[in-house]
């Protein structure tokens, strides 16, 4: 790899010292302008090109940004509350994970409400920016495919999960379509022929319907597998049941405990009667098996790209969006009693 052409280099060449250099680049009126003029030529002959941490970190070192953050990166969330995220069985180990991340690399997270009265996109990236602030890293939105108005180029950012596509940022995501793959190998494994999927269609949105198309290969690398899918809405709901029974299900796996309420409101025993296995696990529901996604993981994920992107000088939308997929893990729990239809149910 080239070494990279430094302030000492620019300096050298133009025979002037580092500091002069400095000045006739950030074009200080002190620095006559022929002088700044011939600077700036040389600089671009050897391809030079500052780095905006070092820059900004020298201006707050010499006072000339008062209140700079530039060691600050915004967390910016815009669920119902302000702290909805903080106390959410996914989002809360999301956040921690990213606080701990940034801890780790010498970063404070702060957090940033886009709901809060007043606030708008624009104006926080002008909050932002008057703070010195030049990381964000866009927590998963409320709506899905959801975009967002922001002016990306003073910032380098990340986002987590599917939910905000527009603009196509670098983003950190749980590995859906695996995690789908790997719930129904293992039922699959443990013997249940007959396998339901049943989410609620907005949240089929947010994972980019990736657990839709995982699925429909797993019927295919798996011969003798019967699988039916329903995507359930507020007003559907109450078909959940019809469908299970009509298509006599041994297994359903879903996105949440909406379905398990259902089928119990209609005396139907999960599990034991129909047993199930959740794409959300967490600690909390131990009983409950399923794919551990790995939510500090990803969070963590995040701001080892947003901090790559400050050490680059990166700002802006990418050209290039890469994605970082964290593979999850499937947890057993006795919501799973395949060979065991007398046990009864566990509470929810």
């Amino acid at each position: 790899m080239p070494r990279r052409t430094t302030l000492k280099d620019v300096a050298a060449q133009a025979g002037v010292s580092p500091s002069t250099a400095c000045r006739a680049l950030g074009a200080s009126t002190k620095i006559p302008e022929t002088t700044r003029a011939r600077i700036r030529k040389i600089a671009a002959a050897l391809g030079y090109r500052p780095d905006p941490l070092l820059s900004a970190l020298s201006k707050q070192r010499h006072g000339l940004t008062a209140g700079s953050e530039i060691k600050t990166i915004a967390y910016i969330t815009n669920f119902p509350t302000a702290d909805y995220g903080h106390h959410h069985a996914f989002y809360g180990p999301l956040l921690k994970g990213a606080q701990a991340n940034a801890t780790r690399h010498g970063y404070k997270l702060e957090h940033f409400w886009l709901a809060e009265p007043g606030m708008t996109p624009r104006r926080l990236a002008r909050i932002l920016s008057n703070r010195g602030i030049q990381a964000a890293c866009i927590a998963p939105t409320p709506v899905a495919r959801s975009r967002m108005e922001f002016d990306w180029d003073r910032f380098s950012c990340v986002t987590i999960g599917y939910s905000l596509q527009k603009p196509d940022l670098h983003r950190t995501a749980p590995h859906h379509f695996h995690g789908i793959l790997t719930a129904i190998k293992k039922l699959r494994t443990l013997g249940y022929e007959r396998i339901g999927l049943c989410v609620f269609a907005g949240s089929s949105k947010r994972v980019d319907d990736l657990w839709l198309a995982g699925a429909l290969l797993a019927e295919q690398l798996h011969p003798g597998l019967t699988l039916k899918v329903f995507l359930f809405d507020n007003d559907s709901v109450r078909h959940i049941t019809p469908w299970a029974q009509n298509h006599h299900l041994d297994v359903i796996i879903s996105d949440n405990l909406d379905v398990l309420t259902e089928l119990r409101a209609h005396g139907i025993a999960m599990p034991g009667d129909i047993d199930y296995a959740t794409m959300n696990w967490t600690p909390a529901q131990p009983e409950i098996a399923g794919i551990d996604q790995r939510p500090a993981a990803i969070g963590a994920g995040a701001i080892d790209l947003v901090i790559a992107q400050l050490n680059r000088g990166e700002r802006g939308v990418p050209r290039l969006p890469a994605t970082t997929l964290i593979e999850g893990a499937w947890v057993n729990g006795p919501s799973i009693q395949k060979g065991k239809r007398k046990s009864r149910p566990f509470s929810a």
